[in-house]
């Protein structure tokens, strides 16, 4: 007998789990851009203060179903600037975005810096990261073989 209630009431919840769950053509799919970055970090490896800006390009592509619009993007630094696009992107059209670091007058050490990008994405914010090491003059032995040009 108590076998028989557990089943009645597994049947009872299997029967009613197709009215609680969503229908195709019960409620429009929701349109939304997405922002794909190809990477969100730039490594400008060991760099001396005589080369200290530099520059980088976060290449991305809307990867949603609706028209991409970057609202701001911001540097938490003053020393680094941010050129994003500002007309839209268009569902699987790709662009980028420009960081430039400008370290010549900055003291030397580690960086690590973060692009806040706020979007129209359904997840909003998304974040960019540039790292590096600005040394004041570079020396033989700290530079590695693949570095050296």
């Amino acid at each position: 007998m108590k076998n028989l209630k557990i089943l009645s009431l597994m049947f009872a919840a299997m029967a009613v789990l197709p009215v609680c769950g969503k229908n195709a053509g019960d409620e429009e799919e929701k349109k939304y851009p997405e922002i794909t970055f190809e990477k969100t970090t730039h490594d400008f490896g060991l760099f001396d203060r005589a080369h200290g800006d530099k520059v980088t390009w976060f290449k991305f592509t809307n990867t949603g179903n609706k028209d991409l619009l970057i609202i701001s993007a911001n540097s938490t630094c003053g020393c680094t600037q941010v050129e994003a696009p500002k007309d839209p992107i268009m569902p699987g059209k790709t662009d980028s975005i420009k960081v430039t670091y400008n370290g010549s007058t900055r003291r030397v050490g580690k960086l690590k810096r973060v692009v806040n990008l706020t979007t129209n994405c359904e997840v909003n914010s998304a974040y960019l990261y540039i790292t590096g090491e600005m040394v004041e003059e570079l020396v033989a032995d700290r530079v590695k073989p693949e570095e050296q040009k």
